[in-house]
């Protein structure tokens, strides 16, 4: 029996837990194997919004499980091709070298696509309105981003030591308790000048700093702190966190 990988994407963690998108991916994948005869042998869920396929650890993991294991490896396959790739370059880059290790990649919604010209013909229109969706989106988005950040809304992830928070005017920011005054430690150690960036880190992950998902952060988080005006209130100054000055501080 030849065997396949499975590979299933949804943008963001919250889809993932809020709708049926990977089970009914999943469902699709062994569906196809069993009417097909085929060996499920991995599975591999990515869980994040990516533009390119670089951003994507899980597909780039399958990338290396097939190379590893070509040889017991049909073929790939996805829903439809917006899952394996959004842009015609990531597309085409992926197919050819999956094929390159005569691994074939299928779409269940779309069995049109295949090796014969007119296959090919598909999978490039396809994946040609699977960009375009994704660059109207991101207009859209930018566009709708820029509107509330003009109307004083943040809207972006808050940085570790702030929370995000729905005022009454919408999203905002304001000042978590628990990690605020670690940072706050962070940042006055910096300001003597005596300490390494990364000792300080040391020091405030001793004291019990950690991320919202209980990790320790990691090293480029704090760096990035570190040049982040918004700690030393020169951006949404009615939450600074800090009382000294962002250009003092040492580095």
């Amino acid at each position: 029996m030849s065997g396949a990988i499975g590979y299933v994407r949804t943008s963001t963690v919250e889809q993932a837990n809020t709708n049926n998108s990977i089970p009914v991916q999943t469902s699709k994948f062994q569906t196809f194997c069993v009417n097909n005869s085929l060996q499920q042998l991995e599975m591999f869920v990515d869980k994040q919004s990516a533009r390119t396929a670089d951003e994507r650890p899980q597909f780039q993991e399958m990338l290396a499980y097939c190379r590893k294991n070509h040889k017991k490896i049909s073929c790939v396959v996805v829903s439809d091709l917006s899952r394996s790739a959004r842009n015609v370059a990531d597309q085409v880059a992926s197919i050819v070298e999956l094929k390159r290790l005569g691994i074939k990649t299928i779409s269940v919604d779309e069995p049109m696509v295949d090796d014969t010209s007119a296959g090919k013909l598909a999978a490039n229109m396809l994946g040609a309105f699977n960009q375009y969706f994704s660059d109207s989106l991101s207009e859209k988005t930018k566009f709708r981003m820029q509107a509330a950040v003009k109307a004083g809304r943040f809207v972006w992830k808050a940085p570790i030591g702030y929370i995000n928070h729905k005022g009454g005017a919408g999203s905002t920011i304001k000042v978590d308790p628990e990690r605020a005054p670690l940072i706050r430690k962070g940042f006055e150690l910096m300001s003597t000048g005596n300490h390494h960036a990364d000792d300080v880190l040391r020091t405030i992950t001793a004291l019990g700093l950690r991320t919202t998902r209980g990790a320790v952060p990691p090293r480029q988080t704090w760096h990035a702190a570190l040049r982040n005006p918004l700690y030393a209130g020169k951006d949404w100054k009615q939450y600074p966190i800090l009382n000294v000055k962002f250009e003092d501080l040492g580095r």
